[in-house]
């Protein structure tokens, strides 16, 4: 009996241990599916060009050019074959123009890997070799510099990478020696005096002409160079305020110009010369002084834009499209000198650029809001850019970014690319992609080279903007702006201009566009009608900004909860304070845990440009902040003056569940920073019903879903 009682409490033993085991294995899992919160060292490579899940090369011609030049048809870019082409990119800056051989073929293999078709050359003209194209003179180009920059060229065109080659930038002429912003480099003052414009045509023959030994073809004639750029963020109107401090031959050519210009343009003698109208002009001058100083300076302006562009089109033959500078530089006017005489309409803008209180572009003292534009109810950025674009023609923004360190980077290329692919822009160009490279941390504001985040969005945003996975609408607003009333308008509003500032927010604002317009319907000014107004009425909504085509909506109205989602088939994304909420877009849902910020950026996008639900191969980014290791912030998180920290970046795990209904089974693997297949995460399936947890303990930022488990 003892003995059957033993084999008993034995197998009972058993039994109660094995239900244990179980019991704890199932807890073990179940406590592995909880989201976890964390920061973890995530390190981009900026030269990676391996084989691996994220490559969107395929996006690319095979050869930038190769069917032709690009040209505009209906308002649009197309190829040489008449297909429509959007451009989306970055630019390059000083020394990064001219990286040595091996480097060129990394960045060319980078840029078109990450889904970039185009690459804007900036700041060549400023220094000597080696960060500039000159020689030591100042006067001739360094040749081993051209040679640099010409091998650069052709790996981004065999990459399937077009160029935009800007002329003056930052080449500070003989003479120019000013302590005042709008005078640096000679800006302003190259728009009428003439040594100034003859050297630009000199710089433009001698960098145009010169035969790529590598293409065989000089940039004049090369179908892979699409764009050229006269003069960047240059006016002579919206610099009026500070011409009275204009000195020697500066000044004397200005009012010599006046004085001729008044003969035959003023109705009556005896005006007051230029400087006394600024300097009486809030207070004494008359409205007839107002509209003939602003008759003199548009006419200057819009003969500088004609002679340069002429002299570069008709002179040097040039078959690229052409833009002089960008259109909000001179507001109202800047809308017509472009409209008159460029291919294209460009603009810029920055989130929160940093500002410098005390020397200009000190690397210690400089601060930024630090807030996100999920939160801005006048739509951040993005107004701007339709503003400015003018019906018929395409626009580009070839300057773009939320500079670090600022904590919202994540919403960039989410919030810009939707809102350029839904108002059917056409080109997109991130500043910039600087050296130094690999270094493995945030060594700047602009540069996405080192900054995570700036690097792994890139494929979400070009699948949203290039793929065309966010529609555009359809139903266009106009502001009609005839030409008979821009000096009206300057009149008005020309006081408001600065040399980064337009008038033309005043101008939607007046004619009734409401701070929604951005999001509602597509933008644009049209030449045409008799007087200033809006083609229909617009009314602010009561609640979220909803586009016409139902996939953007935005949130706005309290600054500590604003979400921007992104409901489209092929790309579906939560930006902003979405921690603690279920946000679901169609058959996807996103639940982020609560943080302390409570704020981040979630996106999936369909790498092969089908709907979530078909798509074989989806890409998942959760990001929030990320940061330099031992990074120096103030209080009140506003700098980090020269406490930039170091290597390595650390990013900010975001702890969620993504829930998705009726659709194929799939796997889901974490991607280490390279984009490389990591581990396989655990995916629920209940029926229709499927979910995974991301978060810190995966120690990474994407993850890649497959429709079938085969191998990695």
């Amino acid at each position: 009996m003892a003995t059957i009682l033993f084999q008993f409490i034995k197998k009972l033993c058993l039994v109660i241990l094995t239900f244990s085991v179980i019991l704890l294995a199932s807890c073990a899992k179940e406590k592995e599916e909880i989201p976890e919160y964390g920061w973890f060292d995530f390190v981009v490579s900026d030269l990676d060009t391996t084989e691996n899940v994220i490559n969107l090369s395929f996006l690319n011609e095979d050869v930038a050019g190769e069917s032709g030049f690009v040209t505009v048809k209906d308002g649009h870019f197309v190829n040489g074959s008449e297909k429509r082409i959007r451009f989306f990119g970055t630019n390059l800056t000083f020394s990064s123009c001219f990286p040595d051989k091996e480097t060129a073929k990394l960045i060319a293999a980078r840029l078109a890997k990450m889904g970039m078709n185009v690459v804007r050359f900036h700041h060549m003209d400023m220094r000597s070799s080696p960060a500039g194209i000159w020689d030591e003179s100042m006067q001739k180009f360094d040749p081993e510099q051209v040679d640099k920059l010409d091998w650069l060229i052709y790996q981004l065109k065999i990459h399937g990478v077009y160029s935009n080659l800007n002329l003056h930038v930052s080449r500070t002429y003989p003479g120019v020696d000013y302590d005042i912003g709008q005078f640096n480099f000679g800006k302003t003052i190259d728009q009428f005096y003439r040594p100034y414009i003859e050297m630009q045509k000199d710089y433009a023959r001698e960098l145009l002409t010169h035969k790529n030994p590598y293409t065989g073809k000089s940039y004049m004639e090369e179908p892979a160079v699409a764009f050229i750029e006269i003069n960047n963020e240059n006016s002579l109107i919206s610099s009026w305020k500070l011409l009275p401090q204009l000195k020697g031959d500066h000044k004397t050519a200005l009012l010599k110009q006046w004085k001729i210009w008044i003969r035959s343009n003023a109705k009556r003698s005896g005006q007051p010369d230029i400087f006394e109208i600024i300097e009486g002009y809030e207070n004494h001058a008359t409205t007839e002084q107002k509209e003939i100083f602003w008759k003199f300076l548009v006419d200057t302006e819009m003969s500088y834009a004609e002679e340069m562009i002429g002299y570069v089109k008709n002179d040097l033959k040039a078959s690229a499209l052409i833009t002089d500078s960008q259109a909000s530089y001179s507001g109202v006017a800047g809308i017509h000198r472009e409209a008159t005489y460029s291919d294209f309409i460009d603009v810029h803008a920055y989130w929160q650029h940093p500002k410098f209180p005390g020397k200009s572009w000190s690397r210690t003292e400089w601060l930024i809001r630090n807030s996100s534009m999920v939160t801005d109810k006048k739509s951040g950025t993005l107004a701007r850019f339709g503003q400015h674009r003018v019906a018929g023609m395409p626009l580009t923004i070839s300057e773009y970014d939320h500079p670090a360190p600022n904590f919202y980077v994540a919403e960039m290329y989410p919030m810009l690319n939707a809102v350029a692919a839904f108002q059917n822009w056409d080109g997109i160009y991130h500043f910039t992609f600087n050296s130094p490279w690999d270094q493995g941390k945030i060594s700047g504001f602009f540069s996405s080279a080192g900054h995570p985040l700036k690097q792994i969005f890139i494929p979400i945003g070009s699948i949203i903007f290039r793929m065309g996975a966010v529609t555009s609408g359809k139903h266009i607003v106009q502001l009609q702006l005839p030409e008979s009333t821009v000096i009206d308008e300057l009149v008005d509003s020309g006081n408001r201009l600065r040399l980064h500032g337009s008038n033309m927010n005043y101008i939607w604002e007046k004619a009734g566009a409401p701070n929604a317009l951005t999001l509602m319907h597509p933008m644009e000014v049209s030449l045409n009608g008799e007087e200033v107004k809006l083609s229909e009425s617009i009314e602010e909504p009561e609640g979220s900004w909803v586009s016409e085509t139902g996939e953007l909506t935005w949130n706005n109205r309290d600054s500590i909860t604003s979400v921007f989602t992104i409901n489209a088939e092929a790309v579906k994304a939560a930006v902003g304070y979405i921690g603690g909420k279920n946000i679901t877009m169609g058959n996807v849902s996103i639940a982020m845990d609560t943080t302390a910020f409570n704020w981040a950026t979630i996106a999936l996008a369909s790498l092969d440009g089908k709907p979530i639900e078909n798509s074989s191969a989806i890409l998942l980014i959760a990001a929030g902040r990320v940061e330099n290791t031992d990074m120096q912030w103030n209080k009140d998180k506003t700098t980090v003056g020269g406490g930039w920290g170091n290597s390595p970046t650390r990013a900010e795990g975001i702890p969620a569940k993504i829930y998705f209904e009726n659709m194929d089974n799939f796997v889901v693997y974490t991607l280490n920073p390279d984009g490389n297949i990591g581990e396989e995460i655990r995916v629920r399936v209940k029926g229709q019903h499927q979910s995974f947890v991301i978060g810190a303990q995966h120690k990474t930022l994407w993850y890649l879903l497959k429709r079938n488990n085969e191998s990695k």
